[in-house]
């Protein structure tokens, strides 16, 4: 989910909304149409947006401008992969979900790129990961050391 701060027209107070909302609501009363509304920053993590809407409004109340000079990490690709297959129930549907993930991003993966993934996932050894997908059916070997997800 992406988050952005934004700064009121009516009060000029930070704010830290949801970005795929149409409209909020500030604490002053004014509805605020998000649509018309530029992002000081955004962000995908929650943690962050209070650290920026802290940050904007310090600095609104000092006088200074509202501006973020901080912008938004973006994650590498295997972060992005991680979060996909996080959610996902059942460690081998998630081992499945990361496998089709890869061959979006790559095309085709090997065992590095599982290394990479599975070092983010606290799971067993890639060699072992992908030994279990190669047993059920999950993926298969296109050439030597290089997969594809099934």
């Amino acid at each position: 989910m992406k988050y952005g701060v934004i700064i009121c027209p009516k009060c000029g107070m930070a704010r830290g909304v949801e970005s795929r909302r149409k409209t909020t609501k500030c604490q002053c009363g004014r509805k605020i149409k998000l649509g018309r509304i530029k992002y000081q920053f955004t962000t995908d993590s929650p943690i962050e947006l209070a650290r920026a809407v802290a940050e904007a409004n310090a600095k609104i109340r000092s006088g200074g401008a509202a501006t973020s000079s901080r912008r938004r990490v973006r994650q590498d690709s295997y972060s992005k992969i991680v979060e996909r297959a996080r959610p996902v129930k059942g460690s081998l549907e998630r081992l499945h979900e990361v496998a089709k993930a890869l061959t979006e991003l790559r095309s085709e993966f090997d065992v590095e790129d599982l290394r990479k993934i599975a070092s983010k996932l606290g799971n067993a050894p890639p060699e072992k990961i992908l030994a279990r997908l190669v047993e059920h059916n999950l993926v298969y070997e296109v050439r030597d050391g290089k997969y594809r997800a099934v």
